[in-house]
């Protein structure tokens, strides 16, 4: 078996495999000998079926199934062997549609387009200049982050009245062309959080709402979203749509109005919010908060820190792509089909994630990091102890988090999750140690805009750990 290979200045190439009948004959017959064995037809005892009939029965499906193992396992060798650095996959040559039959067997080549990844060296060095973006943390940012956290653990109370900040539990009910409620329509029990709604006005109407009040609501106008306007009334994404579409109307009657009455700055307080006996009094408090808002924040500057290193190291090296092969391969491993409009719109971001995969890996080993197995295992105890946090467990027993660790990793996906944490984590900090940093304390809003794209939304603190999270 005969194997060449070329390559072509727009980083793509052909690979050729010559096969002759005695490369995959001796499989196929035994293949075809171990289904004689076990062929069962009328007229026939038990395995004495003619190989005749076998091979018109099964023959070229045989054959086309062990020339396809061959040749994959040839393309990874040889592929291995000439340390090519191919992207995607080999995709068989469209042009060519060899039809090969068990009754003739003939010495035929396979051609294979591949995509090359291209050549070039990546380091990190102090010529490599970027801003690092920290926040101010005022007294301004530590009180309503407090009063975050107090409302977090604070108790949900019933209300007469609703206000700004309350929440609305209800029933939506799906009215007809007359504005009564329909029979068959659509009937869910859901709530409305006034202190979050964008829409001032619709907001507005809503203060002063009382249990038993019925009126007209728009429920898109108190949703983010389909997905979340689909929860809200109970339906399916497609049924949204079509509500929308023909201007369905709603009306809700309110249950309940919900108040949240936030937490007294007190011991039981600090103590289901820090765990026993971290914080004693306020002033230790606020250092509390103090601390980890420089931590939240500091996570997001450090992801702020190498989207900047991204950008501008893509913009440096300026990666060709075999663009062409790419976009065939794309669209042939696609589980569902795609549409050439849909692959040109997707495609650039598609390429700029790959480009940066080949930058990283260079990094990788042009700065020799490597991962320690113990590291793995201590990431994945760490990640599962702030998930047990999050649940308002902040001291769970060593040997849980330890027997939850073993489970975790013995998922694959999980575990290449965590290599890729920690590799981008490695990579940061040479980025932090090497590259020639700016310091820059900026305003919270200013912070979040520079970290969504976005200014900062009224109301942003009251979720502020799950943006930045």
């Amino acid at each position: 078996m005969k194997v060449t290979h070329e390559i072509s200045d727009n980083l793509t190439g052909v690979i050729a495999i010559e096969v002759k009948p005695e490369d995959y004959t001796p499989q196929v017959d035994a293949v075809l000998k171990n289904y004689k064995k076990q062929a069962s037809m009328p007229g026939f005892r038990p395995g004495m079926v003619p190989m005749g009939m076998i091979k018109k029965m099964y023959g070229n499906a045989v054959l086309g199934e062990e020339l396809n193992k061959l040749l994959q396992a040839k393309l990874g060798e040889y592929i291995s062997e000439e340390k090519l650095e191919i992207l995607g996959n080999p995709l068989p040559k469209s042009e060519e549609q060899i039809q090969l039959d068990i009754k003739d067997p003939k010495e035929v080549t396979f051609r294979y387009d591949i995509g090359i990844a291209p050549q070039f060296d990546a380091e990190i060095t102090d010529k490599d200049k970027l801003t690092y973006h920290t926040v101010k943390i005022d007294d301004t940012l530590i009180d309503k982050y407090s009063a975050d956290l107090q409302k977090r653990y604070g108790n949900v109370e019933e209300a007469d009245v609703a206000e700004e900040n309350d929440m609305l539990s209800g029933e939506f009910v799906q009215l007809d062309e007359a504005g009564a409620p329909m029979e068959e329509g659509i009937k869910n029990t859901s709530t409305v959080a006034l202190e979050f709604l964008e829409d001032e006005k619709v907001k507005k109407s809503l203060v002063g709402k009382k249990p038993g009040d019925s009126f007209e609501l728009n429920p898109e106008t108190v949703s983010k979203g389909h997905d979340d306007m689909g929860k809200m009334l109970g339906i399916d994404h497609e049924t949204v749509h079509r509500i929308m579409e023909h201007g369905v109307k709603f009306a809700f009657t309110v249950d309940k109005v919900y108040r949240m009455q936030p937490a007294e700055l007190n011991e039981e307080f600090f103590n289901k919010a820090f765990g026993e006996g971290a914080v004693a009094d306020e002033t230790a408090f606020r250092e509390r908060v103090s601390e980890d808002l420089t931590k939240m924040f500091g996570r997001d500057a450090d992801q702020m820190l190498m989207r900047q290193f991204r950008e501008d190291y893509d913009k440096k090296h300026k990666l060709e792509l075999p663009d062409t092969f790419l976009k065939q391969w794309i669209k042939a491993v696609n589980e569902k089909p795609i549409t050439d409009e849909q692959l040109e719109e997707e495609y650039d971001q598609y390429a700029q994630g790959l480009r940066w995969q080949l930058i990283e890996g260079k990094l990788i080993k042009s700065h020799e990091l490597k991962i320690e197995t113990d590291e793995v295992k201590a990431f994945a105890i760490n990640a599962i102890r702030q998930q047990y946090a999050q649940y308002g467990i902040p001291d769970m027993d060593e040997s849980v988090l330890e027997s939850s660790a073993q489970e975790l990793l013995k998922n694959e996906e999980q575990v290449r999750n965590i290599y890729d944490n920690l590799y981008a984590e490695k990579l940061l900090t040479v980025v932090k140690e090497t590259a020639k940093l700016k310091n820059k304390e900026v305003d919270f809003d200013e912070f979040v805009k520079l970290a969504t794209g976005e200014p900062a939304k009224k109301g942003i603190m009251n979720n502020l750990k799950s943006l930045f999270d």
